[in-house]
């Protein structure tokens, strides 16, 4: 687990009322969506797919709103600017998982009691940077988990992590 900030950019997004169970389909949907706006106007991707959850409580059948979002850059046309939005830096806990969005909750867990142990400062913020997604084999995704945290973060305690030493290498080849 790291704390840093992450730094700002520019995204097209669109946001969607869902739960955490109906997030995967909604998510494929959302990003085929995207990536059409953004060939259609000639803006240039830079960076990976995200997911912004808003009043996340973990529970995977409570609603929930979700921001799937592309960082972009070009020239954007007024008309569309409802599309777009600036994301300002934040300070956040991070860590990457590597496997099926089922087992996110509990990445989730583990970073929630690092949280604790060190007595951080937890904002809203809960966001998925989408590295590497398979649905054909969700073993071999990749994705890294912020959760948001205060501006006045201190120093951690220690590094902490409940995750096994030899973790078992899955064949994505």
């Amino acid at each position: 687990m790291l704390i840093r900030v992450h730094p700002p950019m520019t995204v097209l997004y669109v946001s969607r009322q869902t739960t955490l169970q109906e997030s995967r389909d909604l998510t494929a949907n959302a990003l085929r969506e995207l990536y059409s706006y953004v060939a259609d106007l000639g803006l240039l991707i830079c960076g990976p797919q995200y997911r912004f959850f808003y009043k996340m409580d973990g529970q995977p059948d409570r609603p929930l709103t979700m921001e799937i979002a592309l960082p972009v850059q070009g020239q954007i046309p007024t008309t569309l600017l409802p599309f777009f939005k600036q994301i300002p830096p934040f300070n956040c806990l991070c860590s990457r998982y590597e496997g099926p969005w089922e087992g996110l909750m509990t990445e989730y867990s583990e970073m929630l009691d690092y949280v604790a142990f060190n007595d951080l400062e937890m904002t809203d913020l809960y966001v998925e940077t989408l590295l590497h997604i398979d649905y054909a084999a969700p073993a071999c995704q990749l994705t890294e988990i912020q959760i948001g945290l205060a501006p006045t973060v201190r120093a951690p305690k220690s590094v902490r992590s409940s995750r096994p030493k030899g973790q078992t290498l899955v064949n994505c080849g």
